[in-house]
């Protein structure tokens, strides 16, 4: 088998080597991370056999939206002759010559997506006749969550055949986790004085709602004695510099910038609520991290985990993307009400348990063995 992805996430490393342990695998990576995040483009530790195809990237006006040609497929795909292919969504031209070779060969096609219908863009009108005609050439499919599965049926997929896949992180590297120690010595080195931290982990772009959120923080009283950690870095970091000034909270928010994977979790132990403020976020791990280290979590209606892994009022917040003053109040609500914050961790570590990676890659076999059944 072999599985197309577009980048090598180092959160998707150990989700590999699950279905590595499942299947004869093959994982093509057809692009270079580093075009897009700040991450290693090599995983050479890891337990299956993978690599980045040569490819060729053609920027569309940023860092953050390119096209990857993949101009060795063909051959590749000829030369291994996999039982079943995998790809990972219809962002790149790879995935629709796949589809196919997948058609011309009759090999089963598994089409993996997390694409949801909030995702309202000029490319996604333009191109969705196409992206029809992909989802309709697949045997199977695997969504990220309940909200991409929907998203996925009303392209074309039978929903008896589309199999959930929740996206999930490695809960065991990341919670319990011994950070708690370093989260002490972390808030001295970072000079929060503050006695809460609500935390926004992510790039800082507009995409992100980071905007939204600056706004909602300034209209959060200051008696509830809060900082506003911003952990990444963006294009549009600046421009939010400028924003907090105007708006007068710069003694109350502060900016850590990029951090490597491995310090992250520090950061999770030391807040006490992870906001998630995205216009557009296909799924968004940072909150199964959250959860896993038993943080809280407001997320807008736009991330496509908020159906499947936020309970309102439960382990954190869902409020309506692009607005502000809904984000002030659930900021607002959650400090407000002390005497919640243990039984709210409790709940959210509760929660994120079921969402494994072993269940994650067993939904995989389903689908393998959905799509074998069902080769013409």
């Amino acid at each position: 088998m072999v599985l197309l992805h577009n980048f090598l996430s180092p959160l998707r490393v150990p989700l590999f080597e699950a279905l590595a342990e499942r299947f004869d695998l093959d994982v093509w990576i057809l692009g270079d991370i580093r075009a897009v995040r700040d991450w290693p483009a090599e995983a050479p530790n890891a337990k299956v056999r993978l690599r980045v195809l040569p490819h060729l990237s053609v920027p569309l006006g940023s860092r953050y939206n390119l096209i990857l040609f993949n101009y060795t497929l063909a051959r590749e795909l000829a030369h291994l002759k996999p039982e079943v292919i995998v790809c990972c969504g219809w962002d790149t031209p790879a995935s629709f010559y796949a589809a196919w070779y997948a058609a011309r060969t009759k090999t089963p096609l598994v089409l993996w997506s997390g694409s949801t219908a909030a995702e309202q863009t000029l490319l996604r009108a333009v191109t969705k006749p196409i992206v029809k005609w992909l989802v309709r050439r697949a045997s199977a499919w695997v969504a990220y969550g309940s909200r991409a599965k929907a998203y996925l049926v009303s392209l074309g997929a039978h929903a008896d055949r589309t199999f959930l896949a929740y996206n999930a992180v490695a809960l065991d590297a990341i919670g319990p986790i011994d950070a708690n120690s370093c989260a002490a010595s972390l808030r001295e080195q970072l000079k929060i004085r503050t006695k809460y931290v609500a935390l926004f982990c992510g790039n800082l772009l507009d995409l992100k709602g980071v905007g939204d959120l600056i706004e909602a923080f300034a209209r959060v009283d200051r008696r509830f004695d809060v900082t506003l950690l911003l952990l990444g870095s963006g294009k549009d970091e600046a421009r939010y510099r400028q924003r907090v000034r105007a708006l007068g909270i710069d003694d109350r928010v502060l900016y850590a910038g990029f951090v490597s994977r491995d310090a992250v979790p520090q950061f999770y132990a030391m807040s006490d609520v992870l906001v998630l403020p995205s216009r557009s976020e296909v799924w968004g791990l940072v909150i199964n991290e959250a959860l896993a280290c038993g943080v809280p979590v407001i997320a807008t209606d736009a991330c496509g985990a908020a159906p499947d892994l936020i309970q309102d009022n439960v382990n954190g917040f869902i409020v309506p993307a692009r607005n502000a003053d809904a984000l002030a109040n659930a900021i607002t609500r959650y400090f407000a009400e002390p005497e919640r914050h243990a039984e709210m961790r409790e709940a959210a570590r509760a929660s994120i348990a079921p969402f494994t990676i072993s269940r994650a890659a067993d939904a995989f076999v389903d689908a393998v063995r959905c799509a074998l059944e069902t080769r013409t």
